[in-house]
Parts: structure tokens; sequence; C-alpha cells
């Protein structure tokens, strides 16, 4: 006769199998679902359909539903690995991952996209945002910009055509933690694409403005807290001529037709939207 814990053993093991088979069969139907999702959006002609900020929501929502055992960094990453798949299903997609200095972009952009999503490297950041503004990739990965380069790709994007989308910040990455990464992994980056700007509810939203020279990182610091009352930092500076420019980040969504919020400050010379994106979980 079998003894006890083997019984028992052999009851859990069914019950797992049983449960893997209905996953599975809801998959299934989930794919399906998508391509449906995908056939209606044949007639808009659609060059990039993925929305960052549903994705946003999506894991949101998921972390904050999650109970019990599962690895919270598992449940992201299977779920991750479904949208990207999906999100392939849906229509030509690629992703270019810049050279950095910095580090190593390729493990935060693959652990956002997921395996099935076709990535590359591409080059310098400031060659990313030309592959983005041609239309040869749908998404630009690049790094943190530091002070002082001598090209900061933040200065070739927010500004296009008439009538054309331009190149935007959409999404910070990475989203949810980077556990696992390599040891020359970049701690985070950006992605970069010509996407209508969409509120998650939690969001940032990123800006350059122009002083002058004489201007300091800690007098536009203040400005910027001034003027952007729900938080703000000043990521990097760059100088072009005679003047300095400044990226911002601000705790906010603004959206991009709305009037600069340094409207009224004399020592502002210009002012460019640069891209609003969810806040990284957590932070």
């Amino acid at each position: 006769m079998p003894i006890p814990e083997q019984t028992g053993l052999d009851a859990l093991r069914a019950e797992i199998d049983s449960l893997d088979r209905q996953m599975q069969e809801l998959l299934i139907r989930r794919f399906e679902v998508t391509r449906e999702v995908a056939n209606l959006k044949q007639s808009q002609r659609s060059q990039n359909n993925w929305r960052p900020s549903r994705q946003a929501q999506l894991l949101r929502g998921l972390v904050e539903r999650h109970r019990g055992t599962c690895p919270q960094t598992a449940l992201i990453r299977i779920w991750q690995e479904i949208m990207g798949a999906s999100l392939a299903l849906q229509g030509p997609f690629s992703v270019g991952v810049a050279i950095a200095d910095t580090g190593d972009l390729w493990d935060i952009a693959r652990d956002h996209f997921g395996n099935v999503a076709p990535m590359g490297l591409i080059g310098p950041a400031p060659q990313v945002v030309g592959a983005v503004t041609e239309g040869d990739i749908a998404v630009g990965i690049v790094p943190l910009p530091n002070d002082g380069e001598e090209m900061p790709w933040w200065r070739l994007i927010g500004v296009g055509n008439d009538g054309e989308t331009p190149v935007r910040a959409v999404a910070r990455l990475p989203l949810f933690g980077a556990e696992g990464a390599r040891g020359n992994a970049a701690i985070d980056g950006f992605a970069l694409a010509r996407l209508t700007i969409e509120p998650s509810g939690q969001d940032r939203c990123l800006m350059a403005v122009e002083t002058s020279q004489e201007v300091s990182r800690g007098g536009i610091a203040a400005l910027a807290g001034k003027m952007l009352p729900a938080g703000a930092r000043v990521l990097a500076s760059a100088i072009e001529n005679d003047g300095r420019w400044w990226l911002i980040e601000a705790d906010q969504f603004l959206p991009v037709e709305s009037p600069s919020p340094f409207a009224t400050e004399s020592q502002i010379r210009h002012y460019v939207h640069l891209g609003c994106y969810a806040a990284p979980y957590g932070a």
C-alpha cells in the first residue's frame, strides 16, 4: 500500500499539472485576443503599437494585487515576457540599444521588452536618436546623461517637423528594479520613441531649458523647485554657444501642449518638452 506521504505528494503534483494546463489554456486565449487586437489595428497603420503607460499600469496592478510566496521579481518577469511577445504579434517592432560608457544597457532593455522583441546594438546615443527619427527602429534605449557631453542625446529630441510626432522620452528603465543584472550593466536609462504621450497615473516629465552660462546648478535647481512644486531634479547640463542647457526631471505629468512652467521666468531663454513616462515603481 502507498504510504500517506507519497499519496499526498502525488495529489499535489497532479494539482500542479492541472493548474499548468489551465494557465496554458488561458495564455493561448490571451494571445488569440492579442491577434484580434492586431487585426483591428491594421487599419490604423501604426508604426509602433507599444503603449508604455498601459504597460506600467498593468505591472503596477499586478504588484499591488500580489500575495503569496511567488517572488515579485518572477511575477514581473513573466508578464514582461507575455507583453513583449504580444507586442511582437501586433506589427513590426524593434529595439535599438545605445553603446554607452556608463554601462551596458542591454539587460534593462531585454528585461523590459522580453526575449521575443528584435533587439540590436546601434552605436552612440545620438545615432540611436537618428534611427528612431528615421523609423529604422521603433524604440531606442539611451543612457542616463552626464554633464558636459559633446552631443547630448536629450538636445536632439522633443522637436520635429510640422505634422510629425517628434522623438520623446516615453519610459525610464528599469520600471521595476534590475535584479540579476551583470556587473557591467547600466543602472538605468531612457526609452525613446515617436509616440503619443499618455499619463499612467504616477508620472514624471522630462524637459530642457536654456539659461545664460552664469546660472549655476544650484540656481536652476532652486528655480525648478519653485516652478515645479511636485518635485524636480537637475539631471545634466550642456553648454551651447553663449548659453547653458539644463535637463530637468519633474515629478508630474505635463501634457505636450501645455505652456512652459517657466513662462514667467526671465532667466529661461527657451523651453523644450522632452517627454513624460511612468515613474519607476517605489521611487
